[in-house]
């Protein structure tokens, strides 16, 4: 029998992967088979199923996350600037904190850029190799 997910937990995965994070990382994270998100990514891409409906409009979804990070992340700033609340915090604890949600909204906003196939792309010199030799 197919389990049916709901639709922001297949955003999340879907949005996970193509911001960058390894499918099994992301299989183990969410507790999912490998298969079941290759489904969903496949879904995502148009190449399985036949049925528009069942896509997702992953830009709005992304951008869903987005904002939901964001407002998450600005909470999180107003209570640090509670001086009750930041005295019982450490240093390290607080820019965990910061740094996880940022992090997130950054590969969130990665997965917003279309892929580029780096044609037209700026290429470093190799190592040891000189501008003047």
């Amino acid at each position: 029998m197919t389990r049916v997910h709901p639709a922001d937990l297949r955003a999340q995965v879907v949005a996970a992967v193509l911001a960058g994070t390894a499918l099994s990382q992301v299989a183990r994270q969410y507790g999912l088979s490998k298969g079941t998100i290759g489904n969903w990514l496949a879904q995502e891409r148009g190449t399985f199923g036949t049925d528009q409906r069942a896509r997702l409009d992953l830009g709005e979804l992304i951008l869903g996350l987005i904002e939901r990070h964001v407002q998450t992340l600005e909470a999180q700033l107003q209570a640090a600037a509670r001086p009750e609340w930041l005295e019982k915090q450490s240093a390290a604890e607080l820019a965990e904190l910061v740094v996880a949600e940022r992090d997130t909204t950054l590969r969130l906003l990665a997965g917003l850029r279309p892929v580029d196939d780096g044609a037209g792309q700026p290429q470093l010199d190799s190592p040891g190799a000189s501008a003047n030799a």
